[in-house]
C-alpha cells in the first residue's frame, strides 16, 4: 500500500527484552531491525507477527510497536544498516514442547535418508512445525507443539515403510511401549521378511528458550556462557540449536521463567536500551 510508516499498537509499551510475566523488570527496546524482531517473533514472542516483521522489511516501511494505553514512544524497528553492531537482543521462550529423538542405528546405511525423506514429507503434508530439528548418523530429533503432538503420533506410530527389493521393512513406534496398531502391523509384516522397528525416545514437558542477536551468535565462548549459566541455575539443558541471529535451548518447561531470567540477568538486559 505505499504506506508512509506502520504503528501496530498492543498492550505492552514496544518490544522487551523479555516477557514480562518472566522478567517483571524488562526493558522495552527503542530500536530493533527487522532481522531481530521477525526471530524474537517466530522464537515465541506474540509482540508482532513475523511475516508483518519480513513484509516491512522488504518494502522498507518504517514500523513502530506502541502501547495503546499510554504515551511512551514505543519500539521503532529498522534495517540493520541503519542500527548496526553486535549486541544481545532478548530473551524468548515458545509454548509446550514435546522432543522425540528416533534411533535410526538399526537401519542399513542406504536406508536412512529415505526414513528420514518419508518422515519429513508426511510432516510437511500435515502442516506440522518441528523445533530444533537434530540430525545425525544414529538418529534424528525434533521438538513438536504439545498441540500438534496427537497429530504426529495419528501419522506416524505404526507407520510402514517398505525399502528395496531386499524385503526390508521399517516400523516406526513412538515411544518406549509399543501400541496395539504398532503391535498389530509387526504381526501382520513378520511374513514378509525383515521387519525393524524404528522408535522414539519421547522427553514431554519442555520448551524452547532462546537468545537472539545481532550480529552476536558467531562470537567464541558464547555457547558456553549460556550453558555454564543454566548449570549454575541447576536449569537442565536437554537440547540446543543456533541459526544467525539466536540460539535455543530445550528446558523442562516449569523451569522456564527462571532459564529466562537467568540468561537476562546474565547478558545484562536489563541495561539495554
Amino acid at each position: 500500500m505505499r504506506a508512509e510508516a506502520v504503528e501496530i499498537f498492543t498492550d505492552v509499551d514496544g518490544v522487551k527484552t523479555a516477557d514480562p510475566d518472566a522478567v517483571r523488570e524488562a526493558p522495552t527496546l527503542r530500536k530493533v531491525t527487522y532481522d531481530e524482531v521477525a526471530e524474537i517473533a517466530h522464537l515465541g514472542a506474540r509482540v508482532i507477527h513475523p511475516r508483518a516483521a519480513e513484509i516491512a522489511m522488504h518494502y522498507g516501511i518504517p514500523l513502530w510497536v506502541k502501547n495503546t494505553f499510554s504515551e511512551d514512544e514505543g519500539t521503532e524497528i529498522v534495517p540493520k544498516e541503519k542500527f548496526p553492531g553486535r549486541r544481545a537482543t532478548g530473551v524468548t521462550h515458545t509454548g509446550k514442547l514435546v522432543y522425540m529423538q528416533f534411533d535410526l542405528k538399526g537401519a542399513e546405511d542406504d536406508d536412512r535418508s529415505i526414513l528420514e525423506r518419508h518422515m519429513y514429507e508426511t510432516f510437511a503434508r500435515y502442516g506440522v512445525h518441528l523445533y530444533m530439528l537434530n540430525l545425525s548418523p544414529g538418529s534424528t530429533g525434533f521438538a513438536v507443539n504439545r498441540h500438534e503432538y496427537g497429530i504426529v503420533v495419528d501419522v506416524l506410530d505404526g507407520l510402514v515403510v517398505p525399502i528395496g527389493e531386499a524385503r526390508r521393512v521399517y516400523l516406526f513406534q513412538i515411544g518406549d511401549h509399543a501400541s496395539r496398531e504398532v503391535e498389530t502391523q509387526a504381526s501382520l509384516l513378520g511374513a514378509f521378511g525383515d521387519v525393524r522397528r524404528i522408535s522414539a525416545r519421547l522427553t514431554e514437558g519442555c520448551t524452547m528458550v532462546s537468545l537472539v542477536g545481532h550480529e552476536f551468535m558467531q562470537q567464541a565462548g558464547l555457547f558456553l556462557a549460556v550453558l555454564q549459566t543454566l548449570e549454575d541455575g541447576q536449569v537442565t539443558a536437554l537440547q540446543t540449536s543456533d541459526s544467525d541471529y539466536s540460539l535455543s535451548v530445550l528446558v523442562p518447561e516449569a523451569e522456564t521463567n527462571r532459564a529466562v531470567r537467568l540468561l537476562h540477568d546474565r547478558f545484562q538486559l536489563a541495561e539495554v536500551r
